[in-house]
């Protein structure tokens, strides 16, 4: 009979012990793949990055720990960047890698990376500025602290103190005052011009231009294109410079296109501020100075820009200044009935 063996096998379950369960095992599932890294390394021309610069050819390493980056030892991967600027390192079996990369113009990139085995990609981007630098570390900092007319970077701050001397005509100040001037980059407008505000910390005692300041803070636009520093006016903010001796309503035929200082250091008209004197100075050119050393640092390569105008009963402004440390000493020289030396000297921390 067919319905025998039915009866059979429905008797044989009900025989089971009830408190026994079935073991059925899931169906496999696939694999997950191991992650990729996409590195990104990109250069901007401003602080704000309006345009991104991919850098191609970079060498991008991984390493799996960071003594090992830090050596250069066992490198666990090593590629460099396409024409977009990206590396993408495939089937990272290991959780964390520290990314490294080394340039010439802003030092050693090094941080780490965390995968995840629940995304198949994770993104990692490099971004350099000028001015900027790695130290090994992933935190970039100013390559320069002070300001710089070859690097300038939004950041950097040069600090002067001001002398004053009657009677006195000289390069070398007799003493010092209390005043003292703040010059820092707080903006830049696009890959040339930068925003560069002045404060000096008290006017009383101070003689210089701008002629009888009524402001303590000035703010002006410095501009670097071809070979040539410009300094104009900001916005609608009064013109003028404490540190570069410029006024809008004092001694400056160019106040409204600003005024400008040729950064390449000619090869004649030299003087030593060491030996020198005063008169030996061509005035309206510019021109180089030795090596000079204030407050114990010496500075080298120096450029002279001179421009007199005593036939009108004004001063005789002498700015020294270099592509690596920014303007370092103004001087005004006044002489006829009441001879004086004033101006402004670089301070380094």
């Amino acid at each position: 009979m067919k319905l025998l063996p039915v009866l059979s096998i429905f008797l044989i379950l009900l025989s089971c012990n009830k408190d026994e369960s079935i073991n059925i095992s899931p169906p496999p599932t696939q694999q997950n793949p191991l992650p990729a890294i996409e590195i990104y390394v990109y250069q901007c021309e401003t602080v704000h990055c309006d345009t991104e610069n991919p850098l191609v050819g970079v060498m991008v390493e991984l390493f799996s720990s960071e003594e090992d980056a830090l050596t250069s030892q066992n490198p666990y991967r090593s590629n460099t960047t396409n024409e977009e600027g990206k590396v993408i390192f495939s089937n990272i079996d290991q959780d964390l890698v520290y990314i490294k990369i080394v340039t010439e113009d802003y030092g050693t990139y090094i941080e780490s990376q965390r995968t995840s085995t629940n995304t198949v990609k994770v993104f990692h981007d490099v971004r350099y500025d000028n001015g900027y630098e790695y130290n090994n570390n992933g935190d970039r900092q100013l390559t320069q602290r002070h300001i710089s007319l070859s690097n300038p970077a939004v950041g950097q701050v040069s600090n002067y103190v001001y002398h004053f001397a009657d009677r006195h005509i000289s390069f070398t100040p007799l003493e010092y005052s209390e005043v003292k001037l703040n010059v820092r980059i707080v903006d830049q407008i696009d890959a040339n011009s930068y925003v560069v505000k002045e404060e000096i910390n008290m006017l009383a005692g101070y003689l210089g231009s701008p002629f009888s300041p009524k402001q303590n803070i000035v703010t002006s636009l410095w501009r670097f294109e071809n070979d040539v520093l410009q300094i104009i006016p900001y916005e609608n903010e009064y013109f003028g410079s404490f540190a570069w001796n410029l006024s809008e309503f004092y001694f400056n035929p160019q106040s409204e296109i600003g005024y400008s200082f040729s950064l390449i250091r000619p090869s004649n008209n030299g003087i030593d501020m060491n030996t020198d004197i005063v008169e030996n100075i061509r005035w309206w050119e510019t021109g180089f100075a030795a090596d000079y050393t204030l407050f114990g640092h010496t500075y080298d390569e120096l450029i002279t820009d001179a421009v007199s105008y005593t036939g009108i009963d004004g001063p005789a402004i002498f700015r020294v200044y270099s592509l690596d440390d920014g303007l370092v000493r103004s001087l005004d020289f006044w002489n006829g009935g009441a001879p004086a030396t004033q101006g402004f000297d670089l301070v380094l921390e």
